[in-house]
């Protein structure tokens, strides 16, 4: 004979399958913010893939100082079929070597030096990219998280009035169709509590892979304030011009062009090509010593069009640094927008908050009582829920908005494979990367 299970004990045990399969998750290490970006510095495969063009500038810089080659020369003229010496015969051994006159060295040294710099810089940006989409990804498994305990809070207050409610039906004060509109009112709760683990778990995929899979962790929680202190568009603009990365790249980039343009114009200058030999003449092969030097004359190439490709690019990064210097007058004046209005949505939800609480609390206690419908129960729980959801959403959106602030002003600090990233663009916002 096979034992029938209550329906209040299938939910029951429904929500409890559902706990456990996050339960998978339960096991992971909890982590604050900064040992999260701490870990994705060292691991995010973007950032190390990114810092192998540091090693490839290094490169340019290492081949800038090389000096160039000797050239040996050995000639054999003068012999006979049987290699038999005349007095034509000659045995020349020389000795070349390049010498780079106008400083082209120094120029080409300069160039690459700069070049470097520029290169550290442009993968400091390049985090200071990525972060926006790890910070994106961490405040949707903090929301994710929020929600998930919300949807569980919800369930259990709501057994407590299926329980109720069961007590009044069997007691004759709650009609069948309302105590089974109640029953059937717990499904959106338990479709609601599937919903936010499963996007709980697959925020969890994109964080690990934006760890470099270096574990098994998740955010750890109650990590979000409600500290949200105000901001002056002036000072931020300033604070975003000295610590930039994209801008600051550009300009050792201007220098690293103007070194380059120093060294077309040096190029006009003809290289000295200075030799040396030592020669045998004769039959008895005579010693005889050399010296020599050559090089061009510039007489029609003179590295004219060089010059201009290097004016061009010269002008062009110019007109880049004018645009990036504006590019950030309007990062910080979105995301001082978006963060400010942002705010604003908050504070409405945090100011009701406690009045929607205690709304929630005296309905249950009326219908309790039976001084309030099924109807009106269940409409008052679902405007609880929609302004809680609501509390939390705009909550790790203002968290995220701040943050965001910070990258755009480039003052994100932190340490990057070891070294220090110093004080380092519409809205993200959680679920975007979703």
């Amino acid at each position: 004979m096979r034992t029938k299970i209550a329906p209040l004990k299938m939910a029951t045990l429904l929500v409890a399958a559902i706990l456990f399969c996050c339960s998978a998750y339960a096991g992971a290490q909890e982590v604050t913010l900064d040992q999260a970006l701490d870990l994705f510095y060292k691991n995010n495969y973007d950032i190390l893939i990114n810092k192998y063009e540091i090693d490839k500038a290094y490169g340019d810089l290492a081949a800038a100082k090389i000096i160039p080659n000797p050239n040996i020369s050995v000639n054999y003229t003068g012999y006979t079929t049987g290699y038999a010496r005349t007095d034509n015969t000659a045995q020349v051994y020389r000795l070349d070597q390049l010498i780079e006159l106008g400083g082209k060295r120094g120029y080409r040294i300069k160039s690459a030096t700069e070049g470097l710099e520029a290169s550290r810089l442009s993968h400091k940006d390049t985090i200071r990219i990525l972060l926006i989409g790890f910070y994106t990804n961490y405040y949707n498994l903090v929301l994710d998280g929020l929600n998930i305990d919300l949807a569980t809070d919800e369930l259990k207050r709501f057994d407590r009035v299926l329980g109720i409610g069961e007590k009044r039906h069997n007691a004759g004060f709650l009609s069948l169709i309302d105590y089974t509109k109640l029953k059937l009112a717990r499904i959106d709760l338990e479709n609601g509590l599937t919903t936010f683990s499963n996007q709980y778990r697959n925020d969890l995929e994109l964080f690990d892979l934006l760890l470099g899979g270096a574990g098994n962790y998740r955010p750890l929680k109650d990590q979000v304030k409600e500290d949200f202190p105000e901001y002056k568009e002036d000072s931020l603009v300033e604070t975003a011009y000295g610590n930039r990365f994209d801008l600051l790249a550009l300009q050792r980039q201007m220098q690293s062009m103007e070194a380059s343009r120093k060294l077309a114009r040096a190029q006009r200058i003809p290289d000295l090509s200075v030799g040396v030999e030592y020669e045998g003449l004769g039959t008895k092969l005579e010693p005889g010593r050399g010296a020599g030097l050559s090089m061009s004359i510039p007489l029609f190439y003179r590295n004219q069009g060089e010059i201009l490709k290097r004016d061009a690019e010269y002008n062009q990064i110019r007109v880049q640094i004018e645009k990036v210097r504006r590019q950030i007058q309007t990062d910080i004046r979105q995301a001082l927008n978006n963060y400010s209005s942002g705010l604003t949505i908050f504070d409405t939800y945090r100011n009701r908050k406690a009045e929607m609480v205690e709304l929630l609390q005296k309905s249950e206690q009326a219908f309790a009582l039976g001084g309030i419908t099924t109807l009106e129960l269940l409409d008052t729980r679902k405007t609880y829920r929609d302004f809680i959801s609501k509390y939390n959403q705009t909550l790790a959106q203002s968290a995220l908005n701040k943050d965001l602030l910070t990258i755009y002003t480039g003052q994100i600090a932190g340490q990057v494979t070891g070294q220090s990233i110093g004080q380092a663009s519409g809205q993200a916002k959680p679920g975007d990367t979703k």
